[in-house]
């Protein structure tokens, strides 16, 4: 059944701490979106407009990978605060490919929020997750980051679900390689009253500080599977605390008939997943960018070995 207001885990925590923006006329949060020809662009945008609270604090950015019968409807191009970078599907080089070129758009925004393209939004969104946000660091973690699988809608009806909150958790390896991750839902998650420790991030809602976009680049060498996890390193070595949040801030639709995969349209998939083990393997074992030390701290934090062989 749809959700409601009534639901405890969708009503925003009641509290005085509020998020409060910095008004005047240049946005503060700086949100992305790569999309690979996704019907559910378009109806992701108007959600995402019609139910935040402050549009004029957005600086929405998408990395639009489309084939050419595919259009974006007059009063989406309209939005304030929209920019399309529009490039043809046949030249897109895949997921990570297209969130570094959005990483590379950021402009000094003092937020950044990570999306997918098939999405909807809680009433508010905006200010219910900053103020989460901003609570974590009033009480002490300096550098905070707001993420999970958030829970599921279905593009073909709408139906939200509000199965509440979810928990992201290790679940498969590729050659020994962590590279899935899975969820289960948040225990007892009425009773919260602040966002959730996490280890692992979800690259469809990442909320954070701007400065994630420069601390914490994707590699567009890292194909598909395997790109959360390293992400989650990767925040974490460079000072990020990872955070669950307790509250339903919008849905994502899991179910990908609304939308063509890349390795649908492009040849080498096992190819390019190979390089990317490699690629994750190298990293996660201390002969690349992230030190020795660094990987065994996240190691111990996470309680997993990152590459475990047989």
């Amino acid at each position: 059944m749809p959700a409601t207001d009534r639901d405890p885990a969708i009503a925003p925590h009641p509290g005085r701490d509020r998020y409060v923006s910095r008004g005047g006329p240049d946005p503060d949060l700086y949100v992305q979106i790569p999309a690979y020809r996704d019907l559910e662009l378009a109806p992701t945008l108007r959600a995402l407009y019609a139910e935040v609270n402050r549009p004029s604090r957005l600086r929405v950015r998408i990395m639009w990978q489309r084939a050419e019968d595919e259009v974006l409807p007059d009063d989406i191009r309209a939005l304030p605060g929209l920019e399309i970078d529009e490039v043809p599907a046949a030249v897109s080089e895949g997921c990570n490919w297209a969130r570094r070129r959005l990483q590379e758009g950021w402009q000094g925004e003092r937020y950044t929020l990570l999306l997918d393209s098939h999405h909807r939004f809680v009433p508010g969104w905006d200010d219910l997750a900053l103020t989460m946000l901003e609570r974590l660091r009033a009480t002490g973690t300096a550098k905070p980051l707001l993420t999970g699988y958030l829970p599921a809608y279905d593009p073909r009806s709408g139906l939200l679900r509000s199965s509440g909150p979810r928990r992201l958790y290790p679940y498969a390896r590729d050659r020994g390689v962590l590279t899935r991750l899975n969820s289960w839902a948040i225990r007892d998650v009425e009773t919260l009253s602040a966002p959730v420790p996490a280890d692992f991030a979800s690259l469809h809602f990442i909320l954070t500080d701007g400065s994630f976009n420069r601390e914490v680049p994707f590699d567009p060498a890292v194909y598909f599977f395997g790109d959360e996890v390293l992400t989650s390193v990767r925040a974490f070595t460079a000072g990020y605390r990872l955070f669950h949040p307790h509250r339903v801030v919008g849905w994502h639709a899991y179910d990908r008939s609304s939308r063509v995969t890349h390795w649908a349209d492009h040849e080498g998939y096992i190819e390019r997943h190979a390089r990317s083990l490699r690629t994750l393997r190298t990293i996660y074992t201390g002969m690349r960018d992230i030190s020795p030390a660094a990987i065994a701290e996240f190691e111990s934090h996470a309680n997993i070995s990152l590459v475990a062989d047989p």
